[in-house]
């Protein structure tokens, strides 16, 4: 055989090209993949420099324990090869994985959370007596993945650092993974609400966007609600519409706060006069939540 040219500056010599065609013959997989294109032994070892890293990526992939594990250089791309019109190409592609993981983070409309928790998995084995409000949580939260428009809605609150955001954000990605959720929003409240009344007072088109998102999303996370920026407008022209529409519509809607929702119905009461919107805000907070689930323990999720 002679010496193989990948190009004009690049020649491998005849035991480079042995031990190529010796590792790709001896992978059942790739050898596999390859037959099932079309080739045969000799348009493998005639294109040998063209499919040995796709038995490489085969070998060193096998077994992935995930995105940030990968040790390649450069990250989450993989040989790929093709056999068209009796020509043997090869191309470099983002991994299954990858793609994958695109997919899933894609479900995310709205993504208020550091995303290193994207990797966040339940612990099903709860011991902690102290995690009783986390497994009151997941309870509801199993129901609504059984059921996704069963209309209970989960409000979580707690003092700072009790980890109702972290909990939450776990069920939103275990959700996305598992397709119960196909769009997700989890917005920091006073940010989001903040950004929403800025859209507004300077007419700007974004405003109905955002909110229409807000509204429409399998599953929302309201995050440290209770400490956004409290008006009348804030109250009758972003809160009451957004959880009257997902009241209405059955959207599974999450909850985090250090508040009851008795005293956000006191922030809330700007005035006398508006007093009955607030009743209505506070009715439907404790209508669709049920009960409001205390957080106390951050360490078992």
């Amino acid at each position: 055989m002679e010496r193989l040219k990948i190009s004009k500056n690049i020649i491998i010599d005849e035991v480079t090209i042995k031990e190529m065609v010796k590792t790709v013959f001896e992978n059942p997989k790739c050898l596999k993949y390859l037959y099932s294109l079309g080739l045969d032994d000799k348009l493998i070892e005639d294109n040998i420099s063209k499919v040995y890293d796709l038995s490489v990526d085969m070998t060193n992939c096998k077994g992935c324990k995930g995105l940030k594990y990968c040790n390649k250089d450069p990250k989450y791309l993989v040989s790929a090869v093709t056999f068209k019109n009796g020509v043997v190409d090869r191309e470099i592609v983002p991994c299954k994985k990858y793609l994958e993981f695109v997919n899933f983070k894609s479900k995310f409309k709205m993504l208020d959370f550091e995303e290193a928790w994207l990797d966040n998995q339940i612990n099903r084995d709860v011991q902690n007596k102290e995690a009783k409000g986390q497994k009151e949580a997941l309870a509801i939260f199993k129901g609504q993945i059984d059921s996704p428009h069963n209309g209970k809605w989960l409000y979580l609150f707690g003092e700072i650092a009790s980890g109702k955001s972290f909990l939450a954000a776990t069920m939103a990605v275990v959700g996305a993974r598992n397709n119960v959720f196909s769009s997700i929003c989890f917005a920091n409240t006073p940010a989001r609400f903040k950004l929403l009344a800025d859209y507004a007072f300077t007419k700007n088109p974004q405003f109905d966007e955002d909110l229409e998102k807000l509204k429409s999303c399998d599953l929302l996370v309201l995050d440290d609600f209770g400490n956004e920026f409290k008006s009348d407008f804030v109250r009758d022209n972003i809160l009451y519409p957004l959880i009257s529409s997902r009241a209405k519509e059955k959207k599974f809607t999450i909850f985090t706060s250090n508040y009851s929702i008795e005293d956000i119905a006191t922030m809330y009461q700007t005035t006398k006069a508006s007093l009955p919107k607030v009743n209505q805000i506070k009715s439907m907070l404790k209508m669709a939540c049920s009960k409001e689930i205390k957080i106390n323990n951050p360490s078992n999720l």
